[in-house]
Formats: structure tokens, C-alpha cells, sequence
């Protein structure tokens, strides 16, 4: 009786075992997907924030010189006067080109908003081509895992499964004839019971995947 229920304990940490095998797997092929995507993206999401924030602030600052440049190029003009009737021609000078930079800031400012837009385009472009090469790896990955467990299934378990009940029904001489055919100790019933009644939730998943295939 021990026996039994070890044997029968040892069954269903088999069955088990199948199961989690699977789900394992799915799992463990989520989980890399998602690390490569991280390790693709999450620079280009960093950098793509920081360059939002720099627009942004830009953006700000441009509308704040906006309101006092006026004020500051009347300033500036009058110091390079008050330096010119001073005799301070150099001085003078500079204060002028300290106020022709300060009037070209804007402009600046506008350009650096659109090398940041541009780039958050191609941010948003490399993203694109980096999820599409992870799913395509992923993909393959998933592929194998999946093609694997289709061998294991149908070749190493149901074909084999089905060849060595015969070969028993033979070795033991459970076979019948034309003239008996209920003699035969492998019925129709015992092959497709192996698998999942019709319309379960198996045979139709099944169904979807292999209907219409050649």
C-alpha cells in the first residue's frame, strides 16, 4: 500500500512537473524580453526625459527675455553711449556686443528647441527599431520553446504512447480479427481519449492553431 501511494505521489509530481515545465518556460522567456527591452530603452527614455525638461525650461526662459530684452538692449545702448562720449571706445564695443549676443539669445534659444525636438524624434525612432529587434529575438526564443514542446507532445509522447500500446496489445496477444474486431484490446476510444475531450478548452486552443494548416 506504501508502494502504491509512493508510485502514485511520484505520478503526480510527473504530471505536475509537465505543467510548471511550460509555464516555466513562458515565463523565463517574459522575463528576458523584458530585460533586453530595459537595457535598450531605458537610456533613450532618460535621455528623452531630460530633453523634454531642457525644452520645456527653454521655453520658459525664452517667454521671460522676451518681456525685459527691449529693456536691456535700451540699457546696453545707453551704456555703449556713455562710454563712447567717455572716450571708452573699446569698452564701448564690448558693451555693444554683449548686447547684440544678449539680442540673439532668443534665436539661439529657438535653435537649440529644434535640435531637441529633432532628436526626440529619432528617440523615438531608435525605440521603435530596439522593441522590434527584442521582439524579433524574443519571437525566435519563443519559437524553439514552443516547437520543443510540440516533439515532446506529439513525437515523444503520443506517437511513442500510441506505438507501445500496440506493441503490448501484441506482445501479450490481446490482438483480434477482421471477424472479431472487439477482440482487439486497443479500441478507437483509448487513442483519442489521450488527448483532450472535443470542445474543451485544449481542443479548441488546438484546433485555432493547427485548423487550415497544410
Amino acid at each position: 500500500m506504501t508502494e502504491q501511494l509512493e508510485q502514485d505521489t511520484e505520478f503526480r509530481n510527473v504530471c505536475e512537473q509537465i505543467g510548471g515545465t511550460a509555464e516555466g518556460a513562458y515565463e523565463l522567456l517574459i522575463e528576458r524580453r523584458e530585460a533586453a527591452l530595459t537595457a535598450a530603452i531605458q537610456p533613450l527614455d532618460a535621455e528623452k526625459e531630460t530633453l523634454i525638461k531642457e525644452f520645456r525650461a527653454i521655453e520658459e526662459a525664452s517667454a521671460d527675455l522676451a518681456k525685459i530684452l527691449p529693456a536691456r538692449a535700451r540699457e546696453a545702448q545707453r551704456e555703449a553711449d556713455r562710454l563712447l562720449l567717455e572716450g571708452k571706445h573699446e569698452e564701448a564695443e564690448t558693451k555693444m556686443q554683449e548686447a547684440q549676443e544678449a539680442a540673439n539669445a532668443p534665436a539661439t534659444m529657438t535653435e537649440r528647441q529644434r535640435e531637441i525636438s529633432s532628436r526626440l524624434e529619432a528617440i523615438d525612432a531608435e525605440r521603435k527599431v530596439a522593441a522590434k529587434r527584442i521582439f524579433e529575438q524574443w519571437y525566435s526564443e519563443l519559437q524553439q520553446v514552443i516547437r520543443a514542446s510540440e516533439h515532446g507532445l506529439f513525437i515523444e509522447l503520443l506517437d511513442k504512447s500510441r506505438d507501445e500500446m500496440y506493441s503490448f496489445q501484441e506482445r501479450h496477444g490481446l490482438g483480434g480479427t477482421l471477424q472479431q474486431p472487439f477482440g482487439f484490446l486497443i479500441k478507437d476510444f483509448h487513442l483519442s481519449g489521450l488527448t483532450a475531450a472535443e470542445r474543451s478548452e485544449e481542443w479548441t486552443s488546438g484546433n485555432r492553431w493547427y485548423k487550415g494548416r497544410q
